[in-house]
Order: C-alpha cells, then structure tokens, then sequence
C-alpha cells in the first residue's frame, strides 16, 4: 500500500468498521445512503457521486433509501437520472454559472434557485423517471417553520434564527420550537427509521404532484432563499431548508439491515446547521447514531489543490469576482474527479478494508 497521503479517506462506525474488516465493502453492504447540506460544498463531491452512482451502487438491486437535506435532495435528482454522469456534470455547470451577486435580492435568489432547479428535473417524463427509480428510494427533510420562523418579514426570522443558535447551546431541543422536522419520502418501501424517532417528525408522500416543491423548499435557506409553501400532501405551513433539522442525519436512527453510507466533503459531523457552531466538546454529548456510518470525505491533501486550500462556499459570491468564484469552483469540480478514481481503484484492488479507519467523533 503506498505511503502517500490518498486524495480520500475512509472512516467507519464501530459496527461498520467489524464488518468492513471482517468482509470487505461492497454496494450489497449498503441500505442506507446519507446526503448532507452545505450548498455549494457540493461541488467538492462531484466526481465521487458520478463513480458511486454511476458505476459502484448499480452492482447491486435491493432497494436503497437515500436520506438528504438542502443541495443533497438535487444530487439526488441527479443520481436517479439515466445518466447520472452528465447528471451531475450538468448540476454542476449550472451551479458554476449561477448569476448571483452580492447586491442580489431574496426574490432574485429565489426565481434564478428555482429556474436552475426545473431545468435540473427536466420534463414530467424524466420527473417520472427519477420518482419511479428501480433501487433508489428518497427520503428528503423540509423544515415547517413556526411562531416567528413562519415569517417572511427578515427581523422576525431573524430573531427566530438568533434564538434557536442561543437556544441550541443550552438544549437542542429548543430550535423544534421554531422548526419541525417533514420527511417527505417514496411509500413502495417501509421508511427504514427506528421506532423510538418516529414521532420526532411528520411525514409526507413524495409524488409528481410536490417533487418540485419538495426540492424547492429543502433548499430555501433562512434570508437568502423564501421559503415554500405547503405543496400537496403536507401539512400546513411555511418550508424552509431542511439542514436546519437534519444537517447529517446522525439524530435519526437509521434502521435499514445494512450499512449507511455518507459521501461528505468533511470528517466532520454535526446533527442540525446549528450544531456547526457549538465547541467540538458539546457536540461530543450531543447524541448521534455512528455505528454502522461509512464515512467517505476527502483528506487534507485534497484541500491543498484547491485554490486557497478551501472547497467553494456561499461566502465566496460575497468574497471572491465572478470570474474568480467561477474559477475556484471549477477546479474544485474537475480535483473532485481524484476522489472517485481513488474509490475506483480501491474498489478494483480490493483495498477498501486496508483503508478504512475507525471513525473520529465528532
């Protein structure tokens, strides 16, 4: 096994980790696959979701739930196209290209979020074709807002947001006040979430008639992007992103008979979009369901061929020219290419319990 630091790594649960070192990994393993919010992060993954999607998870039939929040459910608008290679190289041209500038409105994020979603569905045919996939089974997060989160006047959901960030240090039960967890989700396969969290959401059917607004709404992000309101089969209320409740997935436990896996452009780990500002201690007594977790995330070698080291963030619209920000992203998009080669190749030489590791928390 070579010396130099891979372009990849791998890290595992206790459960996983056993299993891994006992039988190897291969696409059967997998029940459960992960997507996590973070907007343009995204871009950083491109490469591996088309080998995982494209190549890999196709080697095997069973049904596959895929748990997604935020710019995940469109990567899986992407994994359940017929292509999903030029699925998600398109994705990601469209998200390079995205005419965003700082002085852009709410209303202006909002429509150019919304044109580049619908181009990114296609027809009522292809929409057909992604709900009605042979294997894979969505299960997307919207979060209901509530009390102040429910409006659209900016001090008001400011406030709310101030007040579940202060809240979430003391308990993080108190962001539940302001936004309530929506799994919107495929019904020809029992929804694969353990009894004891059932009650900690509602649910929906995902169908032709809400897909759009289901996608719309877990990528409406507080300020930034309005919220949705609620499509067909969903309880009343305002929608908004759905990595406010459900960042990573690691509150729910994830019932399915094998392992979850989770391509993220970090090893880091936090259970809503609040969690990502608390001490690495607190987030450690936070609870999170890991065992059976196969984590793929990119290594520091991977950031140091990126321009500034770093993987494309809303910020840069802000921080960086146009043309800059265009730059930086596709880089990001064409180095993200090394990860799925390096996947590739593990898979092929049979090396993927040689490299995988226990699971740093958090």
């Amino acid at each position: 096994m070579s010396s130099v630091e891979p372009d990849l790594a791998i890290y595992a649960g206790p459960h996983a980790y056993r299993h891994i070192q006992n039988h190897g990994l291969h696409a059967k393993d997998i029940s459960t696959l992960i997507g996590s919010a973070g907007g343009p992060k995204a871009l950083a993954l491109t490469g591996l979701d088309q080998y995982l999607f494209g190549d890999w998870l196709n080697t095997h039939d069973e049904p596959l739930w895929l748990f997604g929040s935020s710019i995940a459910s469109w990567r899986f608008a992407c994994a359940a196209q017929n292509d999903p290679y030029k699925a998600f190289a398109d994705f990601a041209q469209l998200y390079i290209h995205s005419p965003f500038m700082p002085q852009s409105t709410v209303a202006d994020i909002t429509r150019s979020t919304q044109g580049m979603l619908r181009t990114l569905l296609g027809n009522a045919d292809a929409q057909a074709a992604i709900l009605n996939h042979p294997r894979y089974r969505f299960a997307i997060t919207v979060a209901r807002s509530k009390g102040w989160a429910s409006s659209r006047n900016p001090r008001q959901l400011g406030a709310a947001l101030l007040g579940c960030m202060v809240g979430n240090y003391v308990h993080p039960a108190i962001p539940h006040w302001f936004f309530e967890r929506v799994i919107v989700h495929d019904t020809r396969s029992p929804l694969p979430i353990e009894d004891k969290h059932r009650k900690q959401a509602r649910y929906a059917a995902l169908d032709e008639h809400n897909l759009f607004e289901t996608l719309a709404a877990s990528t409406a992000i507080p300020l930034v992007i309005d919220g949705v309101d609620a499509a067909h089969n969903w309880p009343a209320g305002l929608y908004r992103d759905g990595g406010l409740v459900d960042y990573n997935f690691c509150a729910l436990d994830l019932e399915g008979p094998g392992l979850s896996l989770f391509p993220h452009f970090t090893q880091n780990i936090s259970a809503s979009w609040f969690d990502k500002y608390l001490p690495r201690w607190q987030k450690a007594r936070r609870p999170h369901s890991l065992d059976k977790l196969v984590l793929l995330c990119p290594t520091p070698r991977f950031y140091q061929r990126l321009n500034e080291c770093k993987i494309p963030s809303r910020s840069d619209y802000k921080r960086l020219s146009d043309a800059d920000r265009r730059q930086a992203w596709q880089n990001s998009v064409e180095q993200s290419q090394r990860l799925g080669e390096q996947f590739a190749q593990w898979v092929a030489t049979d090396q993927l319990a040689q490299r995988v590791r226990p699971l740093p928390f958090p």
